[in-house]
């Protein structure tokens, strides 16, 4: 009777631990798309950190670049305005600077064109931004004139990096 006993108590047994391992596979059944959610969710996380670091090798790259020139301010944009187009008055609406830190701004201008060709207007921009510290267009909003076709109000908003000492 002690073998009979003995083979009843491993029939048990595996009865016992295949019902658990059956409901251990439906509990991980039911937590596989918690699971691969919060994979994929790490995933894109991860890839989010990688644009940045690249980013910011970039921008490491460019400060470095900027360190090296000899003249770090940007040209007047009248003077390139009147290169550009002589005699246009310009309204300056607003020039404000935002901190980078380690002693660098961005210039932010913004001019008012008014009654001039469209065209004149983006060849001022191309001149700004062929300087040797460039100013870089932001925004650009026309209005256009109902008087002469070809013509309106350009309002430009400029940027250029400068180092402040």
């Amino acid at each position: 009777m002690n073998e009979n006993l003995t083979t009843r108590l491993l029939w048990l047994s595996a009865a016992v631990l295949l019902v658990a391992g059956f409901f251990m596979t439906i509990q991980n059944l039911r937590n596989v798309d918690t699971v691969s959610q919060r994979a994929k969710k790490s995933v894109a996380e991860l890839n989010v950190l990688r644009n940045m670091e690249a980013d910011m090798a970039r921008y490491e790259a460019a400060k470095l670049k900027l360190e090296q020139l000899s003249d770090k301010h940007p040209v007047s944009l009248t003077g390139v305005l009147q290169e550009a187009l002589p005699g246009v008055k310009t309204d300056e609406v607003r020039d404000l600077r935002k901190d980078l830190g380690s002693g660098w701004v961005v210039r932010q201008k913004e001019i008012a064109l008014n009654d001039i060709p469209i065209g004149k207007a983006m060849e001022f921009v191309q001149k700004a931004e062929k300087q040797k510290l460039p100013w870089c267009l932001a925004k650009c909003v026309i209005r256009a004139t109902p008087r002469v076709a070809g013509t309106g109000q350009v309002v430009l908003l400029m940027e250029a990096v400068e180092k402040v000492e």
